[in-house]
């Protein structure tokens, strides 16, 4: 009697454990969200006033999956990080980016407004082996009405570890590089 008691003891907590183990591992972990974070620097000199257009991106780019590609396996195919998501589409995140750093330079009064529209060409880590990744934003720029005057802006930068968080953290810096660029090249074209 004793002996049977035992068992169906055994017997309960081994059930009460697995169905603890299968209840937590069925539970779905909701994914990192990243955004660029604070914006590092400034355009140095006034701009004039920018009326912007919303960025424009291809469909590929308008999800909040972080691409990242496997050059060293099969340049043609991307991915999507499991668990990282960009809180917002990557136009979106860098059409408030830039928005941040127009607030915070300094604006030519005596120029009139000039319309900027931008649209995000690419924006993905690739993976040149295991361990070696870098970020690629390439962004095409046109300003004025019309045909007006273009520039395309491309930007490597080296991930600080071959990641999600390593992605995150190469797009931050390269986005506030790529804007610079953008912002000096309007300063240049709108210079009298």
């Amino acid at each position: 009697m004793r002996r049977g008691l035992l068992e169906a003891l055994m017997l309960a907590a081994a059930a009460c454990f697995l169905s603890a183990c299968a209840l937590n591992g069925n539970r779905p972990v909701a994914p990192a969200l990243f955004d660029l974070g604070p914006i590092s620097n400034k355009v140095g000199g006034p701009l004039p006033e920018l009326q912007l257009s919303e960025m424009t991106a291809p469909p590929w780019l308008a999800s909040t999956g972080i691409a990242y590609r496997l050059v060293y396996q099969n340049e043609f195919q991307t991915h999507i990080y499991r668990d990282s998501r960009w809180a917002a589409p990557p136009a979106v995140l860098l059409s408030e980016r830039l928005r941040q750093k127009l607030a915070v330079n300094t604006r030519d009064a005596s120029s009139k407004p000039v319309v900027l529209r931008l649209e995000l060409v690419e924006f993905e880590q690739r993976f040149s082996s295991p361990t070696q990744a870098a970020v690629r934003v390439n962004l095409r720029a046109r300003l004025g009405e019309g045909w007006g005057s273009t520039q395309t802006f491309e930007l490597i930068k080296a991930s600080p570890s071959a990641d999600a968080v390593g992605a995150v953290r190469a797009f931050s810096e390269a986005s506030d590089e790529i804007l610079n660029q953008v912002l000096g090249w309007v300063a240049g074209q709108t210079k009298p």
